[in-house]
């Protein structure tokens, strides 16, 4: 049975080388690699490893009221609460034939097949309400596939059946995962307003976690307090990060599930030895305090004085009209 409120806890190959015939034959395939070999530590310069505080926090924190929820218990996505992810990103095409309930889980499948230009297909939710300060809070398992990126995070989203909505200013990534290191995600904060810099994007804070429980063997559970003044990311009810929310603007937010193919982030290849393949999503929640509702609101104003984005965002598609410059999600 699936817990109503708060956190159940839970029990917690080198690069495959292609080469050259003397002949001068086209590399390997770099889906089908050689198998020998253990898959080389992911580095990078942006992301800062971070551990698990020691003891779980009660969670959602005192105050906070359920204000939306989905436990995937029907035979059909609810479209009132939720419409799709369409684009062609990275490698792969996402889909709505890719969304399904089964089991009382949300399932996002990844294929092996060809659409728009793509090799793969994915897919994902996009919550047609949007919210502002407030606690998040799914619980999932990730594909157990290399080469596919599986996300939890919240963002600005304008559906092409409503007026086009202001570009998003941010992007709260609750949790990054790529499944050649199922032990191994990212979260973080993505600041989507223009800088002096003329950059589009760029990372308030970006954090990842080197040593989880396998996030493909069992279902764990991420989440994030977002407030005027604190954020605070939680993975299965521990503390990993918490920093001021005065370093990045404020807006209001859909709250997205996802699956995409990308070699972005230290994946070598698409194992397609493992697909077809899904993200199993349990539920999603968000909790808000009612204390918070006049800074929303505010922050909701503001959104409203500013212009709607007319142009489509490079690399995004049509789902995405409205929102951000292209980012990895």
């Amino acid at each position: 049975m699936k817990p109503r409120l708060g956190i159940t806890f839970l029990t917690l190959s080198a690069f495959a080388v292609s080469a050259f015939a003397a002949t001068g034959a086209a590399p390997a395939d770099p889906a089908s690699p050689a198998p020998q070999g253990e898959r080389p530590k992911f580095k990078s310069k942006i992301h800062i490893p971070v551990k698990l505080a020691g003891e779980p926090t009660p969670l959602p924190p005192p105050g906070y009221e359920l204000v939306f929820s989905d436990e995937f218990d029907g035979e059909t996505i609810d479209k009132q609460k939720w419409g799709f992810r369409l684009d062609s990103k990275m490698l792969s095409t996402q889909r709505p034939e890719n969304i399904s309930l089964k089991n009382g889980n949300l399932e996002i499948a990844m294929r092996k097949e060809s659409v728009r230009g793509k090799n793969y297909t994915g897919g994902g939710v996009i919550s047609r309400q949007t919210f502002v300060y407030g606690y998040y809070e799914a619980r999932f398992k990730t594909p157990p596939a290399e080469g596919w990126h599986t996300s939890f995070w919240a963002m600005k989203k304008s559906f092409p059946d409503e007026p086009p909505k202001p570009r998003a200013l941010l992007e709260l990534d609750f949790c990054e995962q790529d499944g050649g290191d199922p032990r191994f995600f990212s979260f973080g904060i993505i600041n989507q307003a223009p800088n002096p810099k003329k950059k589009e994007t760029w990372n308030a804070g970006r954090w990842v976690i080197e040593d989880a429980p396998d996030t493909s063997a069992n279902f764990h559970v991420w989440s994030c307090e977002f407030t005027p003044e604190v954020t605070r990311f939680y993975f299965e009810g521990k503390l990993m990060k918490e920093v001021s929310s005065a370093g990045f603007p404020h807006d209001d937010m859909s709250v997205w599930l996802s699956v995409i193919a990308s070699t972005l982030k230290g994946d070598r290849w698409v194992d397609e030895a493992k697909l077809p393949n899904a993200i199993l999503v349990d539920y999603v929640r968000v909790y808000q305090n009612p204390k918070y509702r006049e800074a929303e609101e505010s922050v909701r104003a503001a959104s409203r004085l500013r212009k709607p984005a007319t142009a489509k965002p490079k690399g995004d598609g049509e789902t995405l009209r409205g929102g951000p410059p292209a980012g990895l999600n």
